[in-house]
């Protein structure tokens, strides 16, 4: 059976500011650094799953010779989920890159 002291925890440092949060685990971000993180990161992962998303279109219109109302609806069906797909690794990625890039 548990106790009920092992389920109050200290306050951990965060790993970037060292401000004491509450149910923090050893390693991870406040709410404040991880939101200046992906107001850091937003930019980059905008710009660049705007530029793949452009580029499956400008594949889809090369490539594709009868371009059909039907081969359009899914060509943008493409790029929209494209551009969104792109943005979400982008993002975690340069988080991860800029989380690492502040500890050196």
């Amino acid at each position: 059976m548990p106790s009920l002291l092992g389920s109050v925890e200290p306050p951990v440092p965060c790993a970037r500011c060292l401000k004491q949060t509450p149910g923090l685990k050893w390693g991870d971000l406040c709410a404040d650094c991880q939101a200046e993180l992906r107001r850091r990161a937003s930019p980059l992962a905008r710009g660049i799953s705007l530029l793949a998303a452009l580029l499956v279109i400008g594949y889809a219109w090369l490539r594709i010779v009868p371009l059909t109302v039907r081969s359009r609806f899914w060509v943008a069906a493409c790029a929209i989920a494209t551009y969104f797909l792109v943005r979400k690794i982008v993002s975690q990625v340069a988080m991860e890159y800029l989380r690492n890039k502040s500890r050196a």
